[in-house]
This record gives C-alpha cells, structure tokens and sequence, in this order.
C-alpha cells in the first residue's frame, strides 16, 4: 500500500488471516473497516496451512454447517 490511509474508516486491521478476516467480518455491519495485506492474497502463513484435515461433522451446532459449506471450496 503507498499513500496515505483513508480518513474516513473507524478501524484498521493488519492482517488477513482468520483472526483478522473474522474481526472484520464481525465488525463490518458496524464499523467501517479496513483491512490491510503484505501478502499477495488473504490466509497466506499459518492461517493457510493449519487445517490438517476436513470432516463434515466437526464442530458444534454454531460451526458445522460452515464446516460442511466449505466443502466446494476446499476439495
């Protein structure tokens, strides 16, 4: 990113991995956020490599039917 930041956000976050995608997802409908890179796409470190596996019934009742709706996604 060159320049200066737009003034008319409320919040910054560093970092598009899940915590900082999270964060913003979950503060978006409220605050107007940017969320900001240095890797060429989001999830690029740790984020992209911590899932050892993928099992349709993991989580609980609030997690797997994300688990299963990534399916298309990650196969």
């Amino acid at each position: 990113m060159t320049g200066t930041l737009p003034s008319d956000i409320d919040v910054l976050i560093v970092g598009a991995g899940i915590a900082g995608a999270s964060l913003a997802a979950e503060l978006a409908p409220h605050r107007r956020v940017l969320m900001i890179e240095a890797e060429d796409s989001p999830g690029y470190h740790a984020t992209g490599r911590s899932a050892a596996f993928w099992q349709e019934s993991y989580g609980g009742v609030g997690v797997q039917p994300l688990t299963a709706a990534s399916f298309d996604t990650l196969a």
